[in-house]
């Protein structure tokens, strides 16, 4: 990619077509003195000001008896992965993340599964380029904790990995 002062078009469409392609709804991107914004739903939401909070009015008597509201139903969330003693893999680049080969078929990995040590575990694409994400150790995945297709930082986590002895 050229300097940030001179970016062509040809990047700014790869830029725009990566966020497409991503999972992402709206992206606002500032270089210096450029600023490009865009949204899959019409163009994003601008960000203005909070209103000030209205000051708060006494209340009658009459309105302190309303009815209490409904205690929230529970719902059935998974447990977080144990953590402990596990390896982070991080994101080698900005970039759009795929958990497998091509669209259609089965990820590279999944959560419960063993890897070896320089197994590919996904890819990161940044500009059509394609980074592959790869185990640093032997080990079991024990969480991917970016989800496929999804626009990841450089340096956001990607996966947990409880190493083992091999």
């Amino acid at each position: 990619m050229s300097t940030p002062e001179r970016l062509t078009h040809r990047e700014v469409r790869e830029i725009l077509r990566s966020f497409q392609d991503s999972g992402w709804t709206a992206m606002t991107l500032e270089l210096d003195d450029l600023r490009i914004t865009a949204g899959k739903e019409g163009p994003p939401a601008t960000r203005e000001p909070a209103p000030a909070p209205a000051a708060a009015k006494p209340v009658a008597a009459e309105e302190k008896s309303a009815p209490e509201p409904e205690p929230p139903v529970a719902v059935d969330t998974p447990a977080p992965a144990d953590r402990t003693g596990c390896v982070e893999l991080r994101s080698p680049a900005v970039g759009a993340f795929w958990v497998a080969p091509s669209p259609g078929e089965p990820p590279f990995v999944e959560p419960g599964q063993t890897v070896a040590a320089g197994q590919q575990l996904a890819i990161v694409e940044v500009m059509k380029l394609m980074s592959p994400v790869v185990a640093p150790q032997a080990g079991v995945v024990v969480e991917v904790c970016a989800g496929n297709a999804e626009l990841v930082e450089y340096d956001q986590l990607l996966f947990l990995i409880r190493p083992s002895d091999e």
